[in-house]
C-alpha cells in the first residue's frame, strides 16, 4: 500500500475555527490578518476600521481553539480553558490584548475572552474562564477591540477636542481634562506625565478660592481620572499603555502612573492651546511672567528622603552589598 502524508481531522477542525473568525471579522468591517509563518501562540490580528473607513492603528491579537472537546467541561455560564505553561507566559506578557476564541463546529457557538487580562489579574488560576454570553459576532469583534482601550471615534477636529477638554465635571469638583493635560506636560512639552499627585496639586490650587478652601478625593475624582485616560486613548493624544493602566487598577487596585510621548495629534492639541494662550493678555507680575504660560515643561523626578532619613545612602549601601555578593559567587 502506498504511504502518503496524513492530514489529521484536528487540522480541519482548527481550520474551521480560524475561517469562522476571519468571516466574522470581515462582517464587522475590520481587517483579519492571519499569521502565516510560525504560529507560536497567536493565530492572527484584528485591526480596527472606523465607520469612515479609517484604520487608526488599533490592533488586538487572537488565538483560536476549535472543537467540541473544548466545551466538554462547560457550565451554563462559562467554558474553562487550561492554557499550557508556555502560553500563559506568552499571552500574559504580550504587548497587545490576546483574545482567546473558543469555537464549537457542531453548535456554531463561538465565544471569547481577553486572555491577557485574565492571566494578569489571576495569574495563579489554572483555568481561564470564557463567558458563554460573550459571543464573537460582529458586535463581539468591536467589544474585543475595546480591550486595547476606547476606540477612536474618527478624526475629531481639534477645536471639538479642546471644547471637551475645557468642560468642567461638576461631580468631580469642577475638574476638567485641560487641567491634567497642561499640568502634566514634560520633556519640553513633548511628553505627558500623570500620577495622582498631579490631580492633588490641581485641586489644591483650585480650592484656594473656595469657602472653605478644602477638597477631597473620592469616587467621582477617581472616575474622572479613568475618563481622562480613556479620553487620551480615544483621541490618540498620547501613547498610553492602556493594558498596563487596567492591570494596575484590576490586579493591584491602584491608580497607575505614566510618562508617555504625545502623538502627532496630541502635539496639535498642545499647539492649539499655546496659540490661544498667546492671544491672551498677561496679568501676572513681571517676576512671575516666565512661569505664566499654559504650555510649559514641568520637571519630573523621584522623591528622595521623604521620611527624613537619607534613604538613598541606606539603599545604596544595600545595593553595594548585593553587588559584592554577586561578584563573590560568580564563577571564575
Amino acid at each position: 500500500m502506498t504511504d502518503f502524508p496524513k492530514v489529521q481531522e484536528s487540522d480541519f477542525v482548527e481550520r474551521e475555527g480560524v475561517n469562522h473568525v476571519a468571516t466574522v471579522v470581515n462582517r464587522a468591517h475590520c481587517v483579519w490578518r492571519e499569521v502565516l509563518q510560525r504560529d507560536i501562540g497567536i493565530d492572527g490580528h484584528v485591526e480596527y476600521v472606523d465607520a469612515s473607513g479609517n484604520a487608526p492603528g488599533r490592533l488586538i491579537a487572537v488565538q483560536v481553539k476549535s472543537g467540541e472537546s473544548r466545551f466538554a467541561n462547560a457550565t451554563d455560564t462559562h467554558v474553562p480553558f487550561y492554557p499550557e505553561s508556555k502560553h500563559r507566559t506568552y499571552w500574559g506578557e504580550h504587548p497587545l490584548p490576546v483574545i482567546l476564541v473558543l469555537h464549537n463546529p457542531a453548535t456554531k457557538e463561538t465565544i471569547w475572552v481577553d486572555a491577557r487580562e485574565a492571566l494578569r489579574v489571576r495569574p495563579g488560576q489554572a483555568a481561564i474562564q470564557v463567558p458563554r454570553a460573550q459571543a464573537l459576532n460582529t458586535d463581539g469583534v468591536v467589544s474585543a477591540l475595546h480591550c486595547a482601550g476606547p476606540l477612536p471615534s474618527g478624526a475629531t477636529p481639534v477645536d471639538e477636542i479642546l471644547g471637551d477638554m475645557a468642560r468642567p465635571d461638576a461631580a468631580a469638583q469642577g475638574l476638567c481634562i485641560l487641567y491634567l493635560f497642561t499640568q502634566g506636560l514634560t520633556d519640553l512639552a513633548n511628553s505627558l506625565y500623570f500620577s495622582m499627585d498631579v490631580l492633588h496639586e490641581v485641586l489644591h490650587v483650585l480650592s484656594a478660592d473656595w469657602d472653605p478652601p478644602a477638597f477631597g478625593i473620592g469616587e467621582h475624582e477617581f472616575a474622572f481620572v479613568d475618563n481622562y485616560v480613556a479620553f487620551l486613548v480615544r483621541h490618540d493624544l498620547a501613547r498610553v499603555d492602556y493594558g498596563s493602566w487596567r492591570q494596575a487598577m484590576l490586579e493591584r487596585e491602584m491608580v497607575g502612573k505614566f510618562i508617555v510621548p504625545l502623538t502627532e495629534r496630541g502635539r496639535a492639541v498642545r499647539d492649539a492651546i499655546r496659540h490661544i494662550d498667546d492671544g491672551l493678555p498677561q496679568k501676572e507680575p513681571e517676576e512671575l511672567q516666565p512661569y505664566s504660560r499654559a504650555i510649559q515643561e514641568r520637571f519630573v523626578q523621584m522623591l528622595y528622603n521623604v521620611s527624613g532619613v537619607d534613604e538613598v545612602s541606606v539603599r545604596q549601601r544595600r545595593i553595594n552589598a548585593v553587588q559584592k555578593e554577586i561578584n563573590r559567587s560568580k564563577p571564575d
